[in-house]
């Protein structure tokens, strides 16, 4: 996944505040980033829904299952698929990388990295409070501050959770999502990549996000209302929609 996307991702799987049949929209401005931008989150009877763009997750934790839609492609991602080809190709690619000289491992490994637009970097991601508070729209709400490597990436104003009305089974849906993810990202990337996921603050959801792009241009994103009603046609895949192959290549970073 793009980074932009698993940061959504994350954001939205740390909001552990789930009603039954639970809906958030939310609404972005400014930036030049708005089709990856966190757009609505949903669960429902052990299913979960994100929206970002022009791609929705969706999470059937009671099948372990996470599908990757593509709407402007109108094509589908079975992810358990993906993390097994990737995880064999990266397997198969460091096994082949232990053998040879280091200046040459050197010298593929970065080609690797660009090839996977920088998945494969053992990014270091900190999230912590930075002790202020605000209010958006009715939520009260603390701030925290992302930064990835020495980049000031986000700040997620956070509400509690409590202020909800939380069910146990909204919370176990999420968190078992949380758990697929971790497993997922570490299978894909065997092992190189920690999913930012465990610093994030149980008990809290996003109401507003903050993107400090590298082009210095800010993004907001936020919470406008919060819906009981939910569609099961929301966690489908829709009619229509193919599924995209993945192909994995060797360590040399070549592509046919």
């Amino acid at each position: 996944m793009p980074r932009r996307l698993a940061l959504a991702v994350a954001l939205a799987c740390l909001s552990s505040a789930a009603l039954a049949d639970f809906r958030a929209d939310y609404e972005s401005s400014g930036g030049q980033s708005a089709d990856h931008a966190m757009s609505r989150f949903e669960v429902a009877g052990g299913r979960m829904r994100i929206d970002s763009g022009n791609v929705s997750m969706l999470f059937d934790v009671s099948n372990d299952k996470l599908i990757m839609l593509m709407h402007d492609k109108r094509e589908y991602m079975d992810m358990a698929k993906v993390a097994e080809t990737a995880g064999a190709a990266m397997a198969q690619a460091n096994a082949a990388l232990a053998n040879l000289p280091p200046e040459q491992r050197a010298m593929i490994e970065q080609r690797m990295q660009g090839a996977m637009g920088g998945v494969g970097q053992k990014l270091s991601v900190h999230i912590a409070p930075t002790g202020a508070s605000d209010r958006v729209g009715s939520w009260s709400c603390q701030v925290y501050r992302t930064d990835v490597g020495d980049s000031h990436s986000s700040d997620m104003c956070l509400a509690d959770s409590n202020d909800a009305g939380i069910s146990a089974a909204d919370r176990a849906t999420v968190h078992r999502a949380f758990d697929q993810i971790k497993a997922m990202t570490e299978k894909m990337t065997a092992g190189m990549v920690r999913p930012p996921i465990s610093q994030l603050p149980e008990g809290k959801f996003p109401v507003r996000i903050t993107h400090f792009e590298d082009n210095g241009k800010t993004q907001t994103v936020v919470l406008k209302g919060v819906t009981n009603s939910v569609s099961a046609a929301d966690f489908s895949i829709p009619a229509g929609y193919s599924e995209k192959q993945i192909e994995m290549h060797g360590p040399a970073g070549r592509h046919h």
